[in-house]
C-alpha cells in the first residue's frame, strides 16, 4: 500500500511539473513568440499610453467620434415585444444624433452577444459621417476615404467592417493635419 501511495504521489508531482509549468510555459512562450499582439491582449498604444484594444469594444459618445454597437448585453429573442422596444429606442436615439439620416443600419441599435463588439459595418461609419464631419468641420469626403482606408472584408462572409477605435484614432490624426 505504501508503495503505491508513493508511486501516486511521484506522478502527480510529474504531471503539476509537466502540465502544469512546462506546458503553460511552452504555450505562453510560442504565444508571445507568435502571436505576440493577441497574447497581449491586442493593446493599441499612443504615444506612451495604452488607448484601448481592438478586440473589445469602447464607447464613444462624444459627437467628434464614430460610435459602436451598444454595449449593453442582449439575450432577447430577436422577435420578442421587448427586443422591438429597445431596437425603436435606439433607433430615435440614432436618427437624433445623425439628423441628416433617415435609415440606420441595424448593427447600431443591436448589442451583441457579448456587449464588446469592437467592429461596426461600413454602413454604420457611413451614417455617421455628415455629423462628424461637421462637428470636426471636416470635409465629408476626407471622413469617407478615411472609413473606405480602414475597411477590413470577413474571410467567411466577405463582410466589410471598420474597427471603431482605430477609425477613431484614425480620424485624430486626420483632424491634426
Amino acid at each position: 500500500m505504501k508503495k503505491e501511495i508513493v508511486s501516486s504521489l511521484r506522478f502527480l508531482a510529474l504531471s503539476v511539473l509537466l502540465f502544469g509549468g512546462l506546458y503553460t510555459l511552452l504555450v505562453t512562450g510560442v504565444g508571445q513568440l507568435i502571436f505576440h499582439s493577441q497574447a497581449n491582449g491586442s493593446q493599441v498604444v499612443v504615444g506612451d499610453q495604452m488607448v484601448g484594444s481592438t478586440l473589445i469594444g469602447q464607447e464613444f459618445e462624444q459627437s467628434t467620434y464614430f460610435s459602436g454597437r451598444s454595449q449593453a448585453v442582449s439575450q432577447l429573442a430577436p422577435n420578442s415585444i421587448e427586443q422591438e422596444k429597445k431596437v425603436a429606442e435606439r433607433i430615435k436615439q440614432e436618427l437624433l444624433k445623425n439628423p441628416s439620416e433617415t435609415d440606420v443600419p441595424i448593427d447600431l441599435v443591436t448589442a451583441s452577444a457579448s456587449g464588446v463588439d469592437p467592429d461596426i459595418s461600413l454602413e454604420s461609419a457611413k451614417f455617421q459621417v455628415e455629423r462628424i464631419a461637421k462637428a470636426r468641420k471636416l470635409d465629408s469626403d476626407k471622413v469617407v476615404r478615411l472609413i473606405e482606408a480602414n475597411q477590413k472584408e470577413d474571410w467567411f462572409s466577405n463582410r466589410k467592417y471598420v474597427n471603431v477605435l482605430r477609425l477613431n484614432l484614425a480620424l485624430d490624426r486626420l483632424s491634426k493635419n
